[in-house]
């Protein structure tokens, strides 16, 4: 029996490894940079001040590891098997000869949904496995009196080690007691008033700030936002859970039978699959999978990467934000932007809505495109507005800003905070060679680059909109081609044939612009389509113009066809002109 039970957990811990390396290793990645885990002795000490701040810092501990491959689904699925073995332990404890395993897995399932949203903290899960493993201690105790008194003892331990999960952990205890009926079974109602005195009282002396948090899971989700109701079915499940394995009848008899037994062992793997069926459907949100990965490449600058997974239809303007810096990146984006599927100016830049992963990405674009001032803006907003103590990968970006900028005090700062992580520190010491050193900052091709691009007079960031910021720093020389790359693919996506007439005169045959990439020469001839003299003036390519024939005798041939759009789609869908005519 006992080489069974351990066979059976190491096939679950298996499955679930397998099932979340394999489908969610852009989620760990993502998380990790959420999350800040300093070692300093300062920060572990404020946190250890707190209720449930030791949980917080195993958690955060954990999560650091993350950017590592593999270790986000190993940590994920060792927590989540430990909640399903201490579960088993519970439910044997309310009957022993229960061959119900579904009621071990089901706490594991909705713990596991939840992991799915990138605004839960891996706390949560660490704190549900502290109060399982306590509870079976608890249950295990023979001794009514010494277990009474050992429950009144871990309720407050729990409260100020786990936090809120110390009320789950004292009905639990109130439950066992009563369906036991234990002498005095009412005794354990004191645990119960322990919580709420501490409850009330850690709002009281503001040590939190809602009830919120120290009486239910909104404590292990984003301080900001209120979370969905998965987060809660991890606290239901459990005492519904107790509740079925304690009433289920003639449960020695039922499960003795061989052919009952492999029923209801088939029944219930149809049952796992079912409700695994129905919360992966439902809560593991298929369009933030892809923005993750997309942002992993980012991060890691994986353009190529980037543009293979951006092929094909495109309907969010956040994956297409990602598509375009990866080809302003490359340098490719004036030549090959509409080979993909393009939208309208939001694919170069969305709205900030002072969100975490709208800020980070924004900080990134603005960055590649030379803007600075709004790169270091969107960075902190990222980095204050993170999950955990800060953004990681946006205080990167805030000592690249900050070195850019001269500002060696307040990068140096940054610096010594990344010193104390463990996955950058490497690269946090590397750039103390740029501190109070313009030489050193000037020579190199990313914060030298961007020195460069300065404007010499001060003035606010965006008051002219992008292309006010983007003519800017063109002023400056052409020490970043993303900025024109950039501006002219704005005023292509808006359709600004003005705005794109004014740029190419402008730079054509300069440094800036030395010949037409392939989409501005397309919109040259969209704008001056009956002055074929103009366009030598750009020496547009023979190629392109006899293409633009053809395109132009298939519209006029099929123009009063309904499925004109679909028709050219097919041979010119990567060209300007079926952006302009159809888009």
């Amino acid at each position: 029996m006992k080489y069974k039970f351990i066979a059976f957990w190491l096939i679950v811990f298996g499955v679930l490894f397998a099932f979340l390396q394999t489908s969610f290793q852009y989620h760990f990645y993502y998380i990790e940079q959420s999350q800040l885990f300093l070692f300093s002795e300062s920060y572990i000490g404020n946190k250890l001040l707190l209720p449930g701040g030791f949980s917080m810092l195993v958690a955060e501990f954990l999560v650091q590891f993350f950017i590592k491959p593999y270790i986000g689904a190993l940590v994920t699925a060792a927590l989540l098997t430990g909640v399903g073995i201490c579960t088993a332990g519970i439910v044997k404890r309310a009957a022993s000869a229960s061959g119900l395993f579904v009621l071990y897995v089901l706490p594991m399932l909705a713990l596991l949904f939840v992991h799915f949203d990138f605004n839960y903290r891996v706390q949560g899960t660490v704190c549900y496995l502290m109060m399982t493993v306590l509870l079976c201690g608890y249950m295990r105790i023979r001794d009514d009196l010494y277990r009474l008194v050992s429950g009144w003892l871990l309720v407050p331990s729990l409260f100020w080690l786990a936090g809120s999960i110390a009320v789950l952990f004292a009905g639990m205890v109130c439950l066992f007691e009563g369906l036991r009926k234990t002498p005095k079974w009412y005794i354990s109602l004191i645990g119960v008033t322990e919580v709420l005195l501490l409850g009330v009282g850690t709002v009281y002396f503001s040590l939190m700030g809602e009830y919120r948090w120290v009486f239910g899971p909104d404590l292990y989700y984003h301080y900001t936002l209120h979370p969905k109701e998965i987060v809660y079915y991890s606290w239901i499940c459990l005492p519904l859970v107790y509740l079925v394995a304690f009433f289920f009848p003639n449960k020695s008899g039922w499960f003795g039978k061989k052919l009952l037994a492999r029923i209801s062992c088939i029944a219930q793997l149809i049952m796992i699959s079912a409700v695994l069926w129905w919360g992966i459907s439902k809560y593991s949100d298929a369009k933030t999978l892809r923005l993750k990965k997309l942002d992993y490449f980012a991060r890691t600058e994986q353009w190529d990467k980037t543009m293979e997974e951006c092929k094909g239809k495109l309907t969010n303007f956040l994956y297409m934000c990602h598509l375009n810096m990866a080809l302003a990146n490359k340098g490719e984006l004036s030549d090959k932007m509409f080979n993909f599927d393009q939208r309208g100016p939001q694919g170069l830049l969305v709205q900030w809505n002072k969100s975490e992963n709208i800020s980070c990405m924004l900080s990134d674009i603005y960055f590649a495109m030379g803007a600075t001032a709004s790169s270091q803006e969107m960075a902190f907003e990222g980095y204050v507005s993170a999950m955990g103590d800060g953004n990681p990968r946006m205080l990167k970006r805030l000592v690249q800003t900050n070195l850019i900028y001269g500002t060696y005090l307040v990068a140096e700062k940054y610096i010594s905070i990344l010193e104390k992580t463990y996955a950058y520190r490497d690269w946090a010491r590397s750039q103390r060679r740029f501190l109070y050193n313009d030489e050193a900052v000037e020579s190199d091709p990313v914060l030298g680059t961007r020195r460069l691009m300065l404007p010499d007079r001060n003035s606010l960031a965006m008051i002219n909109g992008l292309a006010g910021d983007l003519e800017l720093f063109l002023e400056k020389g052409p020490a970043n081609s993303a900025a024109l790359q950039y501006l002219g693919a704005m005023y292509l996506l808006v359709k600004d044939l003005e705005g794109f007439k004014a740029l190419v005169e402008k730079y054509y045959g300069t440094e800036f612009l030395p010949a037409l990439p392939v989409h501005f020469q397309e919109a040259v001839i969209v704008m001056s389509e009956k002055e074929p003299d103009y366009w030598k003036c750009f020496n547009i390519s023979e190629t392109i113009v006899a293409r633009f024939a053809d395109y132009k005798k298939q519209v006029l041939a099929n123009r009063n066809n309904t499925a004109l759009a679909g028709l050219l789609n097919r041979s010119y869908g990567n060209t300007y002109w079926f952006y302009f005519m159809f888009k």
